[in-house]
């Protein structure tokens, strides 16, 4: 298994990874459901991420298949905070057919490199964040395997 940056050739296949993973979410909250042009715009983001500085787009490949995806990327909190930069995981999927043989944690080390990579023009780079569902009890379990711990609880309304 390589775990290497994403290329253009890549987004086809990440863009069906990444509406697997919508897919999972929207199965225990309809809040996740996708736009009828969730495709496009997922195949538009995932092009500008290869090309940015502030995010990582990796893929894991097995042979010459796409076996799962991670994004992250360098946040900028409000200046008001001392702590400005973080780094913040927003995807990591990987194929029901590759998973529980390590690739997450390949694919999180490799992100946590890159992370730390980036201290050099942010100092203060010293965290990083992800957001789980509460009710995505095998993503709270496997983060936490990693050495995530809950500092925050995300509240939400219907109008």
């Amino acid at each position: 298994m390589i775990i290497r940056k994403a290329k253009i050739k890549d987004i086809s296949t990440i863009v069906q990874l990444a509406m697997e993973l919508l897919k999972y979410h929207k199965d225990f909250d309809s809040y996740y459901a996708p736009a009828k042009n969730a495709k496009e715009v997922y195949a538009k983001f995932f092009k500008n991420c290869i090309y940015s500085t502030t995010k990582q787009l990796l893929v894991a490949e097995d042979g010459d298949e796409i076996a799962g995806y991670a994004l992250g990327e360098i946040s900028s909190r409000p200046p008001v905070f001392k702590i400005r930069n973080i780094g913040t995981i927003n995807d990591m999927f990987v194929a029901e057919k590759f998973r529980k043989s390590g690739l997450a944690k390949q694919l999180l080390t490799e992100l946590l490199n890159w992370i730390k990579s980036k201290k050099s023009k942010y100092p203060k780079l010293d965290y990083i964040e992800l957001s789980v569902h509460t009710k995505n009890l095998i993503g709270q379990k496997a983060w936490a395997k990693y050495g995530f711990k809950e500092f925050m609880s995300k509240q939400r309304m219907k109008l």
